[in-house]
């Protein structure tokens, strides 16, 4: 738990906590942007769009070989802290108040976590990993810890949102917040092609994961 000056004041304290949050999930993001851009092939949806910008060429220079980084590094890590940073900022828009953010949360790992099953079952295109399984369900314990703790630390003292005026802009924050995390998810998702670097070609090839 972090320590703050005994002097802070409530709402200098509260300020601080959601800077801080919202710090901790931009760095998350980006750990896990550039582990994909350094160690992930290049038939990540991701890169695509890094192709239709021309970036592709100068994101060349930062990969590195995959087979340096322990597998659960390069493939589950991400996948957890991606949705722990998603589980604090919506605690974050929520004045960190579970009660109000609950259902928000866990509609991430609602859908990704049967997902992951059905890859498994051959229904959904993918490849089942058990340990993916056991990140998402880690991330959300973790970020349900850090929103209590976060709560307990400066918020208890706020009311409630509930059903007021204000709560209609915490809803567009939060759905904003979604379905960013939604394109995320989607552009570090692996499909079955590999750019050709001289023409632009998809050729068809087995997933790599």
């Amino acid at each position: 738990m972090p320590c703050f000056p005994i002097t802070m004041s409530g709402s200098k304290l509260r300020i601080t906590c959601k800077t801080a949050t919202i710090g901790i999930a931009f760095l998350c993001v980006l750990m896990c942007g550039l582990m994909y851009i350094s160690f992930r092939p290049d038939t990540l949806k991701m890169f695509h769009f890094f192709k239709v910008f021309g970036l592709l060429d100068y994101l060349e220079d930062l990969q590195r070989n995959p087979n340096n980084v322990p597998t659960w590094m390069l493939y589950n890590l991400p996948d957890g802290v991606w949705l722990f940073a998603y589980s604090i900022l919506i605690g974050c828009i929520w004045n960190f108040k579970i009660r109000d953010c609950w259902m928000f949360i866990l509609v991430m790992p609602f859908i990704c976590i049967p997902h992951e099953f059905m890859q498994g079952l051959g229904i959904m295109h993918g490849t089942y990993d058990p340990w993916d399984v056991l990140a998402y369900i880690l991330a959300i314990m973790t970020g349900f810890i850090y929103i209590y703790s976060v709560h307990y630390l400066a918020f208890k003292d706020v009311s409630r949102v509930e059903r007021r005026r204000t709560s209609s802009g915490k809803l567009a924050l939060t759905m904003f917040c979604f379905v960013l995390f939604v394109l995320l998810a989607i552009g570090s998702d692996d499909t079955v092609g590999r750019i050709s670097a001289g023409t632009g070609e998809v050729n068809a090839i087995e997933e790599l994961r």
